[in-house]
């Protein structure tokens, strides 16, 4: 039944010192308030023992500085105070009594058991466990090793906190709607499933890959690309505009030649045959190209994980294909962001799994670590087939008619228009396929590649204009007044608070298209594909 009152809206922002994050927030929040609705906007005043900002792998000092969190506090409140809104710390609903009843709660489980705690019905293990990954930045926790134990149970007491804190928040405040960043992260993901469990409606907001672009997800964590799907169902079929392939050409050329700032695979500013040489590769055979991903921050996230139960398996697969096949050379790219001069911190256990592999490849695969400096888009271009698990690369490789196989979970960073295999068995079929001349047409393998990369990247994805993006983490508001947040003068904007306020639909349906439209297109995307030199006008390393 429809509210008969402008909704409230209750913004949980613990992490408000992202301000790419809280200044976007702020803006829809002011805009709601101008709409009618009642808000509440709550941070954190140091609660947490542990938190994803304090992370080394987010960038922060190795060593917690013993006044971070009253350094981070100050910092909100300076800037929650110029952008003029209203806010409330998470202590206001914590007592003394909960603080120490979490420790003991936390510090009480056998090592083996943290992963699974439990505080009545809430699985604050399940809730906190990504977080824990992309603290070691470890695919596999061993609760064995007396550190790993002792920083899942910090996660663990302040999970609970946030648990007991959200749950009295609810019952107070009473929100229509939840706004959140990210919904993986220990915090927003209790706040996301404490809304589930009330039916609240909720609206997870993150980065997009554009810079300047925000992603919003309807009730689901950032990760999860099943509201990516539902919309490609509706729009695969519609044929792209010139401008349209114009747009997403212009984003791919920037990643290829380096231009564009992500941890990313632009990794040295050789010319396409300097890499071959480098690597050491006979121009008379096919070369079959691996793009790793870096995993910590996708396990614990209660998804599935792909077509092989490890991404370790999927790589022994593909090594052991390529023995049988000498004909062909392999080449393994570790995804930069393992471990590179790029990366905050590194994962050991990924670099150690690589480290093994090195002494014992056949004769036809090449290793390429992830501290190489190697210009990785150049790989692609030199690659007659592309492997990944969930990289964007191998969308970038399909859109140059090549084709790729993907092996990751189709709830993550889904690719439809790649090759998807439904097991260990049928991946080896496929590889097979490939290696006999059995390939799709390069150009409906490529125009499949541009209609999906349009709607993730520019479709599913929004500009946001009212925040200037200065910084992967940093935001400024972009606007003089708040007039600039009045119903008529942002058509995003005005989509969002109507998304909120009367339920209306964030993307609008397909444009109606026609078959020479669908001509023109394909003839637009093979004049880029003709034109396309990834990576060789790179001319700086990045990693």
């Amino acid at each position: 039944m429809p509210l008969q009152r402008p909704p409230h809206i209750v913004c949980f922002a613990p992490y408000t010192t992202w301000s790419i994050h809280s200044a976007r927030q702020v803006a829809i929040l002011q805009a709601l308030r101008q709409r009618g609705c009642s808000v509440t906007y709550v941070t954190c005043d140091g609660v947490f023992s542990d938190c994803d900002v304090l992370q080394p792998a987010n960038g922060a000092p190795a060593k917690k500085p013993a006044n971070a969190c009253l350094i981070c506090q100050s910092s909100v409140a300076a800037r929650l105070a110029a952008w003029g809104l209203p806010y409330r710390w998470l202590g206001r609903w914590l007592t003394t009594k909960d603080f120490s009843d979490a420790a003991a709660w936390a510090h009480g489980f056998r090592p083996p058991d943290l992963a699974t705690a439990r505080f009545g019905d809430w699985p604050i293990g399940d809730w906190v466990s990504s977080s824990v990954h992309k603290h070691l930045r470890h695919n596999i926790l061993d609760m064995n090793d007396p550190q790993v134990a002792a920083i899942f149970a910090s996660y663990l007491y302040s999970g609970r906190l946030a648990a007991v804190g959200l749950t009295r928040l609810l019952d107070e405040e009473k929100p229509d709607f939840l706004l959140l960043f990210n919904g993986r992260m220990g915090p927003m993901r209790t706040a996301l499933e404490l809304g589930k469990l009330r039916g609240i409606r909720t609206l997870v907001e993150e980065r997009g890959v554009v810079p300047g672009h925000l992603t919003l997800f309807e009730n689901r964590q950032c990760i999860d690309s099943r509201g990516l799907l539902a919309l490609w169902d509706a729009w695969q079929d519609g044929p792209l505009t010139d401008a349209e392939i114009g747009a997403l050409g212009t984003l791919f050329r920037e990643r290829w030649q380096g231009q564009k700032d992500s941890v990313a695979f632009i990794v040295g500013s050789e010319k396409a045959e300097e890499t071959r040489a480098a690597l050491r590769l006979d121009p008379a055979r096919p070369v079959w190209a691996l793009f790793t991903s870096n995993l910590d921050e996708m396990v614990g996230t209660g998804l599935k994980d792909g077509v092989f139960q490890t991404h370790d398996d999927w790589v022994l697969a593909s090594i052991a294909f390529a023995r049988r096949h000498p004909e062909t050379q392999l080449v393994i790219r570790v995804h930069p962001n393992s471990g590179s001069r790029r990366s905050f911190a590194s994962n050991p256990q990924e670099l150690a799994f690589y480290d093994g592999l090195a002494g014992s490849l056949p004769e036809n695969v090449r290793l390429v670590r992830s501290d190489e400096q190697l210009n990785s888009y150049n790989l692609a271009a030199l690659a007659a087939v592309g492997l990944t698990w969930h990289s964007t690369i191998g969308l970038e490789m399909a859109a140059l008619g090549k084709p790729v196989v993907r092996s990751g979970s189709p709830e993550l960073s889904m690719q439809p228009c790649l090759l998807t295999p439904s097991s260990p068995a049928d991946y080896d079929r496929l590889l097979e396929n490939l290696a006999h001349g059995d390939t799709p047409d390069p150009l409906t393998f490529a125009r499949a590649a541009w209609r999906f990369g349009a709607l993730a990247f520019f479709r599913y994805s929004f500009p946001f204009p009212l925040v200037k993006q200065s910084d992967w983490y940093m935001g400024e508001m972009n606007f003089e007044s708040r007039d600039a947040l009045a119903p008529g003068r942002d058509a995003m904007l005005d989509r969002i608070c109507a998304h909120v306020m009367e339920g209306a639909p964030l993307h609008g349906d397909p444009p109606a298209r026609t078959k020479e439209d669908a001509a023109a297109e394909a003839a637009s995307i093979g004049r880029w594909i003709a034109a396309a030199r990834p990576g060789e006008t790179a001319d700086r390393a990045s990693a």
